[in-house]
């Protein structure tokens, strides 16, 4: 041991030092490639796959805040399609419709003179029909326009168009009497036929 120290305190302390700094060199390059770079590299992939996980996140987080914003947007039009189907019912409740808006001049005080329901015309866009009916009532000012005010109550839509008053004349009890000519314009929701054919194949 004693022979190996004189070796070395007799080679030249330049050298020496030189020696020393390519061992600590080694040592370090040795370190940088062993542990420095594979760690580097790791927290590289961990950050690049953060940085998704956190970009699905915030994906998911809109997703969710879409889905929701769907959902109350179905309620909304769910609610203004039972709103729409008691105002536009579908074509097998008109009858009842009809019944209603006679009831109403009953109701009214009003004799109905005439009532005859007109040709049905579909609209162009084949998603419902017009229904006119024509009316001929006698009675009061004031009962015609209850009678009115009756209709635009009605939760289904009725119009009450083309409104001609006349034949004035004084009733036995002094009351003026007025005949009333006008159009009750409802509407019917086009219902889709079920081909009879296809109604057995789904029976069976």
């Amino acid at each position: 041991m004693a022979s190996y120290l004189d070796k070395i305190q007799k080679i030249p302390p330049k050298t020496r030092l030189i020696a020393l700094i390519v061992v600590i060199v080694l040592l370090v390059s040795g370190y940088i490639v062993q542990f420095q770079i594979p760690m580097k590299t790791q927290i590289t992939t961990l950050e690049t796959s953060l940085a998704e996980t956190q970009t699905k996140i915030r994906e998911n987080d809109n997703k969710i805040r879409k889905l929701d914003e769907l959902r109350s947007e179905v309620k909304s039009l769910e609610q203004r399609l039972v709103v729409l189907t008691a105002q536009l019912p579908p074509e097998s409740e008109v009858s009842g419709l009809l019944r209603q808006i006679q009831n109403l001049v009953n109701q009214s005080g009003l004799v109905l003179k005439l009532w005859k329901p007109d040709k049905r015309r579909t609209h162009s866009s084949g998603l419902y029909e017009e229904i006119p009916i024509t009316l001929v009532l006698t009675g009061g000012y004031h009962n015609t326009a209850s009678f009115f005010d009756r209709v635009g109550k009605l939760t289904r839509i009725v119009n009450i168009l083309n409104i001609k008053m006349g034949n004035a004349k004084m009733a036995a009890n002094g009351s003026m009497v007025i005949e009333i000519n006008c159009q009750a314009m409802t509407f019917a929701a086009v219902e889709k036929k079920v081909d009879a054919g296809q109604a057995t194949k789904k029976t069976k």
